[in-house]
């Protein structure tokens, strides 16, 4: 048997998870739907984003950082 959740944009699809393992009967969760794809323009005017920066911001105030040397930089980001 199959139940069918249609859920918002926003919605916390971890915790949902979560919570429905925990019901007696549920075997699996299966997560689908089409995936949204943001301009940078959207990401940039996002409540999110700003909370992201203001804490990023917050951190390297605070010295609340990692220095990385430009090696591993490069190495993660595939630069020659």
């Amino acid at each position: 048997m199959e139940i069918t959740i249609k859920l918002e944009d926003n919605a916390d699809v971890s915790f949902i998870k979560k919570l429905l393992t925990q019901i007696k009967g549920v075997k699996s969760i299966d997560v689908s739907g089409e995936a949204k794809n943001y301009s940078w323009e959207e990401i940039k005017r996002s409540e999110e984003f700003g909370k992201v920066m203001e804490k990023s911001r917050k951190q390297i105030k605070n010295g609340e950082f990692v220095a990385h040397s430009q090696e591993l930089m490069d190495s993660i980001f595939r630069i020659k």
